[in-house]
């Protein structure tokens, strides 16, 4: 290429993608010269990438159009696959990637790490990188019997929640009266399932327990906590069809059990609390069935407690929600609501099942919670409404020809009485009218049983999909986006399916290990994954090449800082 004249590489450069353009002008002087000073180029370039084009570009010195090219292509991402940093954390131990468990709040991001053949938890705190240890956990049982940690959760407040089994030691001689050989002893052989609470914001040892003697035998699956409230996912290894959803509410104090009621169920044996690190906690139990699509392995509670989203094996999205605000007064009737949505998906091709007058389909979509609105007031005393904006991610399969398709929607609301003005994202998974404002291209639908993992920043301008050890990340502009009348995306961008919805390009990333959950830190181009590898810290914004750093977290496990 550098043999060739100069218009012959400046006609290369004109037709190259933007990433192409960049890469090639890093490569040696002369091709950095003819990128920087081609100004034909550069505002061709500009006008075939996203950003508004206007004449006040045309105003600007040939080095500005360079820098302007250069902010943009950064902000969509380009070439990040060749800058991007990952850093994993391999420990001596082989890591639960299912037991573990994610808080990301706005002031750190946390982990619980659950090891296998392991009854500590460890909570760590993810900062620039790092993986600091803050405090970990032994099972009080761990002296008396086999401790299987089977999950473990934050509750959003100030404590965290563990979800084991503990199987007695059959060769030795245990005191009868210590609360886990107590209850242990009539459980079934496979060990009784507790849950355990622990006070972040104490330095006392006493650990909260609640135990499930309704469900001796079943196998929990989920556990999903929010306050003092938590829901469990049971699955009886007997019966394929016996796979309730149980919610738990903690009784404040011991005095709620005087006025139970058929719904409500304690700790009945008073002895346990015998041992002056353990109290048993009494709750109230309300059965939400079964649901329809068969066990939950992951649950989520949304919309401040107030609905419990369900996802089945392979979904990459929650496949159906129960309401339960109304729980208390009408009980536990009400069905599992699916998680689905017709809506219209504009189509200028032709597939094999449809003729090609069709300009258009509606399409069965399964949507996330969305991760972006936009709220614009109105004068309410004068009649005039609020305006929300809401921004998710959904899928949907076509019935007969089987292709999927993954979209950023919108949905409306304009409230006209009690606008409380403050922004809850859990709202907008109450909306049934949607529309398609961005098409996600590269998009690959799951085959595993485990499905794909979603997350979104903070300031909704990435999405990333985790799809066994591929790593998909979209940039947007999601206010943009929201905007119908916006020219923010060139022509070129849109979909070859319509010719008014863009079509987002990924960046794609090789993990190496297959991601099992995925956050974005409090940085819009920051992620952590964990894998059955370990922990990962996946930088975007690196500016050099990109680097493979493989880190020990044995001081993490060493470390004798304990509560």
């Amino acid at each position: 290429m550098l043999q060739l004249p100069t218009e012959l590489i400046q006609l290369i450069l004109l037709h190259c993608e933007t990433p192409d353009f960049f890469q090639a002008a890093r490569t040696c002087r002369r091709l950095r010269d003819i990128a920087h000073n081609s100004r034909e180029v550069i505002l061709h370039r500009l006008y075939h990438t996203p950003g508004w084009f206007n004449h006040e570009l045309n105003a600007l010195t040939t080095r500005n159009l360079y820098t302007t090219l250069k902010a943009r292509s950064n902000s969509l991402l380009d070439g990040v696959e060749y800058r991007a940093d990952l850093t994993s954390y391999g420990f001596p131990k082989v890591l639960d990637n299912r037991a573990s468990a994610f808080e990301s709040t706005r002031e750190c991001n946390r982990a619980l790490l659950v090891f296998k053949k392991d009854s500590t938890v460890y909570l760590v705190k993810m900062q620039d990188g790092k993986l600091i240890q803050e405090a970990k956990w032994r099972s009080p049982g761990q002296d008396t019997g086999e401790v299987e940690i089977i999950q473990t959760a934050f509750d959003g407040l100030h404590g965290i929640y563990v979800l084991h089994r503990h199987k007695p030691f059959p060769d030795q001689e245990l005191d009868p009266h210590h609360p886990f050989v107590q209850q242990a002893a009539e459980s079934a052989i496979n060990g009784g399932i507790y849950l355990a609470y622990h006070d972040l914001d104490t330095e006392e040892t006493t650990v909260r327990m609640s135990a499930f003697p309704d469900h001796q035998g079943y196998t929990p699956l989920a556990l999903s906590v929010i306050g003092k409230k938590f829901a469990i996912s049971w699955q009886n290894p007997q019966d394929s069809e016996d796979h309730p959803v149980v919610l738990y509410e903690l009784n404040d104090n011991e005095s709620d059990s005087d006025d139970t009621s058929d719904d409500e169920s304690e700790d009945e044996d008073t002895d346990m609390q015998q041992d002056d690190k353990i109290t048993y906690a009494s709750y109230r139990r309300y059965d939400l069935g079964r649901p329809q699509l068969g066990p939950a392995v992951r649950l989520t509670f949304n919309d401040r407690g107030y609905q419990l989203l369900c996802h089945c094996r392979g979904q990459t999205l929650h496949g159906s929600y129960r309401v339960l605000w109304d729980i208390y007064r009408r009980g536990s009737d009400r069905p599992y609501l699916a998680n689905r949505c017709n809506v219209t998906f504009e189509c200028n091709v032709t597939f094999q099942y449809r003729p090609s007058h069709t300009p258009s389909l509606s399409l069965s979509f399964t949507i996330g919670i969305p991760f972006f609105a936009t709220h614009e007031r109105g004068d309410l005393a004068h009649g005039i409404s609020c305006h929300w904006q809401y921004l998710a991610f959904g899928t949907a399969t076509h019935r007969v020809e089987n292709w999927t398709v993954a979209c950023l929607l919108r949905s409306e609301a304009f409230p006209r009485r009690r606008c409380t003005h403050v922004l809850n994202l859990d709202r907008g998974r109450r909306f049934d009218n949607w529309k398609v404002m961005a098409q996600l291209g590269g998009f690959e639908q799951s085959t595993t049983s485990q499905g794909s993992q979603v997350a979104a920043s903070r300031h909704g301008t990435r999405i990333a999909v985790a799809n066994w050890k591929t790593l998909y990340v979209w940039a947007l502009n999601p206010v943009e986006l929201l905007d119908t009348e916006s020219e923010f995306y060139p022509p070129s961008w849109m979909s070859s399916s319509s010719s008014e919805t863009p079509l987002l390009r990924p960046v794609i990333l090789q993990l190496g290990a297959v991601c099992s959950q995925l956050r974005f830190t409090e940085k819009e181009s920051e992620l952590i994954a964990i894998t059955d590898r370990g922990v990962m810290h996946i930088n975007l914004n690196s500016s050099g090449p990109g680097k493979r750093n493989n880190l020990s977290g044995q001081e993490i496990i060493c470390s004798e800082k304990q509560n």
